[in-house]
């Protein structure tokens, strides 16, 4: 089991991407703590820590669809190394801003509106790169390793960050952060340009309605990113308002309760990580269905007692089933989805996925007031459940490509 699990490793394209983004992912961990601690050190309201992720969930979206564009259009490594290479300049400069006492909060703000437009071309690019790296048999496992190696640095980034912030200061995290942008760079350029056939080249928007169109003539495709857009919107008002609520309110915890919640969705996440990676459903949707489904009955389980115990288990399972059902979701979309697409087939899933991010806690935050947490973890977790049962019967893939 161990040896499929790192099957991907034995070609040399893949292990380079891999180094690189692990050390580059603990560096974006350490971002993350930096930049709010950065903000309130500037005399930052709460408010002005919630414009900057806006300015990043803006960017992201209004550049995803030309990102994907862009990333069928031009090689993906070069797409890879241009993000790294641009990131670890902008970072650096806030880096160098912060130690020289110049920094202020508006250049926060073009910071995370930078990071939302690289996410819209890095994410596609890296999705879209695997069939170029490992064969068709090993992108489970491919991408298993790369969840992996994020949840990884989802663990330790933070400790670093914290450590770093506390002692140190924001701007250097920062600085190390940049730091692992060139590692990234100086690594992945060794990696061989992987060969593509030039299509014609149309003008971007034509290209960009080419990928649309696309997604909305596969019933698979749009019926998933459909699916992920409803079930997300539960998701993310579940996680982000209902849960911190249930903590205080319900269970009459403390942050140090959310926390140990936290570490078992994390363990959840390591575990299925490591599942996903030596076992796993030779039909791609087939298993992307089944962990959907179950991913709604993992949601539910928060809502159903308010003991601890139970919360903790709802978020192990709930990390554990988000893995294993992302994981088969982008093997399938690098298995079935013509090569030529598959840039602008990921930013038009990635667009539908993180649609509701804005509005959704706004919903959930009304209707908190007078059904309760409880309530959008079950009517959420049963709505997902019934969605992708329902879909696992009546959808097939209508194409394969090799």
């Amino acid at each position: 089991m161990r040896l499929r699990m790192l099957a991907p490793l034995r070609h040399r394209d893949f292990r380079l991407l891999f180094f690189g983004q692990t050390v580059s992912m603990v560096g974006n961990q350490l971002y993350s703590v930096a930049l709010p601690f950065q903000i309130l050190a500037l005399k930052g309201t709460p408010i002005q820590l919630g414009t900057g992720f806006a300015f990043f969930a803006g960017a992201q979206l209004l550049t995803i669809l030309f990102g994907g564009a862009l990333v069928d259009r031009l090689p993906r490594r070069t797409v890879i190394l241009s993000m790294d290479l641009l990131s670890t300049i902008v970072v650096a400069v806030v880096a160098a801003l912060g130690l020289t006492h110049h920094l202020q909060i508006p250049h926060l703000y073009v910071l995370s509106a930078f990071f939302g437009a690289t996410f819209a071309f890095y994410t596609p690019a890296l999705s879209a790169i695997m069939p170029e790296l490992i064969p068709a048999d090993v992108l489970v496992p491919g991408n298993a390793l790369r969840g992996l190696s994020g949840q990884t640095a989802r663990v330790v980034g933070p400790l670093i960050g914290g450590v770093v912030v506390a002692t140190a200061g924001p701007p250097w995290a920062f600085a190390i952060d940049a730091a692992t942008f060139a590692v990234s760079f100086l690594v992945f350029v060794f990696a061989r340009q992987p060969e593509r056939e030039p299509g014609p080249r149309k003008p971007i928007l034509a290209e960009i309605r080419e990928g649309v169109s696309y997604t909305f003539s596969v019933s698979w495709v749009w019926i998933s990113i459909v699916g992920f857009a409803a079930t997300n919107g539960f998701f993310f008002a579940g996680l982000t308002v209902a849960l911190p609520i249930l903590v205080l309110k319900v269970l009459h915890g403390t942050a140090a309760t959310y926390g140990i919640i936290g570490a078992s969705a994390g363990a959840g996440e390591i575990v299925g990580g490591l599942l996903v990676g030596n076992l796993h459903f030779k039909k791609l949707l087939v298993g992307t269905y089944v962990f959907s489904a179950l991913l709604g009955l993992a949601f539910a389980i928060f809502g159903l007692a308010p003991l601890l115990p139970v919360v903790m288990a709802g978020g192990f399972a709930f990390n554990l089933c988000l893995v294993a059902s992302n994981t088969h979701w982008d093997s399938a979309l690098q298995q079935l989805v013509p090569r030529n697409l598959l840039g602008r087939v990921t930013s038009v899933d990635y667009f539908g996925s993180f649609l509701a991010g804005p509005i959704a806690p706004v919903l959930a935050a009304a209707a908190l007031q007078r059904y309760g947490p409880s309530s959008i973890f079950l009517v959420g977790g049963s709505l997902t459940f019934v969605y992708w049962t329902v879909a696992a019967a009546i959808v097939r893939p209508d194409r394969t490509v090799t």
